[in-house]
């Protein structure tokens, strides 16, 4: 009966993520056709500052895997306990891979049932994209997904379940992120648990409150 247990939920957990993957190949799939139309969109000769080296690049460019961005939910900012919940907002960014090599990323969201690229750039973002996937392991970049904080403009990484206890999300910052957090912390790490940052940004919450 264990074994059968055991069996049942190892095939949930391979379905699962089977399903994962091929959601995100569809999401891609859906907007790679409009890719052509926002890379002509590039003025010529500003090419790098989109990524790119040439306009030649742009005949080799793909998709990469779409990356969820979350965000804190708004409970965080209006209530005294400071409810710490991660909350989708429907948004994915896709790196535009050239070579193996992230040049851009593509924001993408959903409008009347369909997939539509509604932003392009961040060249710098991509750019670090390229160092993190250094550091993960291949199962761990699969599951990666972005929060932003606005308050400060901060990027993460993380790559736990969403639901996870915050002082079991690890949280990878971009340079934005690990300036503020620095400066505000005087520690230079290159993880951080969710909890950890909540707790700066309560500290900052609380300041401007008082102002």
């Amino acid at each position: 009966m264990k074994k059968a247990v055991v069996s049942i939920l190892l095939f949930l957990m391979v379905f699962v993520a089977y399903t994962q993957e091929i959601n995100h190949q569809n999401i891609s799939q859906a907007v790679l056709n409009s890719l052509p139309e926002w890379l002509a969109r590039i003025p010529v000769g500003d090419e790098i500052s989109y990524g790119f080296q040439n306009r030649e690049e742009f005949s080799r460019a793909v998709l990469g895997t779409p990356v969820e961005v979350f965000v804190l939910g708004k409970n965080f900012y209006t209530q005294t306990d400071r409810e710490i919940q991660l909350t989708s907002i429907g948004e994915w960014r896709i790196p535009v891979v050239v070579d193996q090599k992230n040049c851009a990323l593509v924001t993408v969201i959903k409008q009347n049932g369909e997939w539509k690229i509604v932003d392009f750039g961040a060249a710098g973002l991509a750019g670090e994209l390229n160092n993190f996937g250094k550091q993960l392991t291949d199962e761990q970049f699969r599951k990666i997904k972005m929060i932003r904080i606005y308050q400060p403009l901060s990027d993460f990484l993380f790559y736990d379940d969403p639901l996870s206890n915050p002082d079991q999300i690890v949280l990878l910052p971009f340079r934005s992120a690990s300036q503020y957090l620095e400066s505000q912390d005087s520690q230079t790490k290159k993880t951080w648990t969710l909890s950890e940052v909540a707790t700066i940004l309560h500290k900052l919450i609380s300041i401007q409150n008082q102002e």
